[in-house]
């Protein structure tokens, strides 16, 4: 696909989307949204909000919720003794108190009353507690709110929708009962004169008569939800009826301020503009919501305990500090009432949101949104669009990753910043979309040739190489060359010691399940070194140092992880034992010299493998490990390749190899440099220096050597019985003079 065709498009779809956004862009803004409120944050909330908690220790004290209303009378009270200005409840009571819950108190007063008169009645127990319950615990808690003078009542609104429902008889008492508590005056501009709130109530429930009508002011309960369940917004406003009713967190500010009479809505342009609070002007959405900054996570504005104000007098000090002159909102702050709700800043009490949005509200900080940033939208992502359209092709590859990221990075901070300081929301997915489908139309064409390249490189060589190589070559593909070549590498064989007999004690699937864990482990180890796995065969693994990637220390690092795999058998021996009851020791040839590497096979399979002597090599001084008792056997060639002083070894033998001319010396690896213990180099002086006696023809001084050196090791020196084996030999049937000490491989 050209460039053309994909600017083409692309500019189609931004078309769209600027126009339109779809649901999953307004997700993604809402949720760049709650990353804003997230780090700015100014978990300083407002010193005259205190949030009067039902907590669980106020539960523990007073019992299950919900309460007796007289007990909520109680709490007013004392909140009142306590100098609070106004008190806000986060509750409602739109029913009559259930008669059919009749606390034990009740019951305990008509026992004694039945005792007394002797009555039978088994209805007597539910009219005395109804009797007693109505008439004392809903106009006790009437009482309280009409003594305080400044309780704020909470009631709910019904289906909120666009279009009004019918009313019935009972909905026209409940207007009655709620237009007491409506915002009378609204100011409208010329072209607002029937302008209206874009979501009305189609009902609503209040408190019973009896508490309703008591209250100083009144607000509704409701929240809003967005569409993936986080509450971001606070409606202030809602229309029922014709007539305009305010939030509890609204009215609340109303009545702290002394503003009942002067509050305003203001209309204009045909829409709802916002709240004049005494002069104070608090802007809203065209559907009477403040988008709400959160001042910090649950638990961030103070709470007292209903249990404490309750069991303090109204002296205290401490508890006259935190509430004196301040909103108080009661509401439910323990987790077992279950007013829980989620916002951006995670699971928060509906007391807390209610605290934040009376904090906008007093601080007139609520988060901004323009009516206009839809246009705002589309000219910026238009804008992005043809700039990157115009200047990526202009660029190289790595100039244009920077200049695109530092484009994004730069909105995203811009937005930023002016939500921290200015308290503006700026919509981010539409502009970044524009940015990054430009950056797309670019690159798609290139991106598209490299990945075929990399799936290709992957797929050739996941099965044998390192993440880490397969990386490098991914990154530079120039380091591959395919077709065969000849190398100068290093050839890895191992093998199992007496798998056969293990395998015919185990079951197939522990057989199976042994042999993956231990190809695992000593793949991990190759890899680690920068090896490639040529290929496994039954329990014996080929590998080679040196290809794909040219490495110039391949000897090093294929010595450096045969040591380390047998110390990875070491340490793994207790646990194949104790599962299977099989320990594995591995027997290892390593060869350096010059080989064919390449893909080799059919058109169907092939393999990234090596071919060559100096391989067959390796994988005979593999199986003369057995003959040796050795685990690691290195010839002169990888010997002579490794770094001085990096390794210990020490020499077994020369022996005559079929292909080479000479003979070939013959070396154990033991360890490396610094793992090597003092004990081990000197039992290994011990050991060349009997060689060195041995082929000077010396032969009964060289088989003492190799006695005392068998004495002194302690455990089974293979090598040393093989030399002594030979002296005997040869101290029975001396050699001729031309002798030269060389053994043949093969024999």
């Amino acid at each position: 696909m050209t460039f053309n065709r994909l600017y083409a498009g692309w500019l189609i779809v931004l078309a769209v989307t600027a126009f339109n956004p779809p649901l999953f862009i307004e997700v993604f803004d809402l949720k760049i949204y709650d990353l804003l409120v997230r780090y700015s944050a100014p978990n300083r909330p407002d010193p005259r909000i205190i949030i009067v908690g039902i907590d669980q220790k106020s539960l523990d004290a007073f019992g299950r919720w919900p309460w007796p209303r007289d007990k909520i009378g109680e709490v007013i009270e004392k909140l009142e003794g306590f100098g609070a200005k106004v008190v806000a409840l986060d509750m409602t009571f739109h029913t009559h108190t259930d008669f059919e819950n009749i606390a034990l108190m009740d019951k305990i007063d008509a026992q004694i009353v039945k005792e007394k008169i002797d009555v039978d009645n088994p209805k007597f127990y539910e009219k005395f507690g109804q009797l007693k319950n109505n008439v004392s615990r809903d106009k006790a808690l009437a009482g309280s709110i009409k003594k305080a003078g400044n309780v704020v009542t909470g009631f709910f609104f019904e289906d909120i929708k666009k279009e009004v429902s019918k009313t019935s008889a009972k909905e026209k008492t409940i207007k009655e009962t709620l237009r007491p508590f409506r915002i009378k005056t609204v100011r409208r501009s010329a072209d607002s004169r029937d302008a209206t709130l874009w979501f009305k109530a189609a009902g609503a429930e209040p408190n019973i008569p009896i508490i309703q009508k008591v209250g100083a002011a009144s607000g509704f309960l409701n929240t809003w939800t967005d569409i993936d369940g986080i509450i971001r917004s606070h409606p202030m406003i809602y229309e029922f009826d014709g007539d305009y009713y305010p939030s509890l967190s609204l009215a609340s500010v109303i009545a702290y301020s002394g503003a009942v009479s002067s509050t305003q809505l203001v209309f204009t342009h045909g829409m709802l503009e916002g709240i004049d609070v005494k002069g104070k002007f608090l802007a809203t959405d065209p559907y009477g919501r403040i988008l709400i900054r959160y001042h910090g996570p649950d638990s961030t504005f103070p709470v007292v305990s209903i249990a404490d104000i309750m069991s303090e007098p109204v002296e205290n000090e401490k508890i006259r500090k935190q509430i004196e002159g301040k909103i108080a909102l009661i509401g439910a702050t323990a987790t077992s009432v279950y007013d829980l709700r989620v916002t951006p800043l995670g699971i928060t009490a509906g007391v807390e949101i209610q605290a934040n949005a009376v904090s906008m509200a007093l601080n007139l900080n609520a988060i901004t949104k323009f009516g206009w940033q839809k246009a705002l939208d589309i000219i910026l992502a238009l804008f992005l669009g043809i700039f990157m359209w115009w200047a990526l092709p202009r660029m190289k590859a790595l100039t244009g990753v920077v200049v695109t990221t530092l484009l994004m990075a730069g909105l995203f901070w811009f937005n930023f910043l002016q939500f921290n300081v200015n308290s503006i929301w700026l919509n981010s997915v539409i502009p970044v979309i524009a940015i990054v489908m430009g950056f797309i139309s670019v690159t798609t064409d290139q991106y598209i040739s490299e990945q075929r390249s990399k799936r290709f490189i992957q797929g050739a060589f996941g099965r044998y190489l390192s993440p880490k190589v397969i990386h490098q070559i991914v990154e530079n593909p120039d380091l591959l060359q395919l077709g065969g070549e000849k190398r100068v590498m290093t050839a890895f064989f191992t093998d199992v010691a007496g798998f056969t007999t293990i395998s015919e004690k185990l079951e197939p699937n522990e057989l199976v399940t042994l042999l993956n864990d231990y190809l695992t482990k000593m793949t991990d180890v190759i890899h680690e070194f920068d090896g490639t796995v040529d290929k496994f065969e039954g329990d014996a693994i080929i590998a080679f140092w040196g290809a794909p990637l040219l490495i110039e220390n391949h000897t090093e690092l294929c010595m450096r992880a045969a040591i380390r795999m047998q110390k990875t058998i070491t340490e793994s021996k207790k646990k194949w034992i104790e599962e299977w009851g099989a320990g594995l020791a591995t027997r290892m040839g390593v060869n350096t010299g010059p080989m064919v590497v390449g893909n080799m096979g059919s058109k169907e399979r092939m393999d990234y493998t090596m071919m060559g002597d100096s391989v067959n090599l390796a994988a005979r001084l593999e199986g003369a490990n057995k003959y040796y008792g050795s685990k690691i056997l290195v010839s002169e060639f990888s010997y002579q390749a490794a770094p001085q002083n990096a390794f210990l070894f020490r020499e077994l033998d020369q022996v005559r190899v079929q292909g080479k001319k000479n003979a070939v010396r013959l070396y154990e690896l033991i360890d490396t440099a610094e793992e090597a213990t003092d004990e081990l180099r000197r039992m290994t002086a011990m050991f060349e220096e009997a060689v060195i006696v041995f082929r000077a023809k010396k032969f009964e001084e060289a088989r003492e050597k190799f006695s005392n050196c068998h004495k002194e090791g302690g455990e089974k020196d293979t090598a040393c019985e093989l030399y002594i084996q030979r002296l005997d030999h040869l101290l029975n049937n001396p050699p001729p003079d031309d002798w030269d000490a060389v053994y043949d491989l093969a024999k």
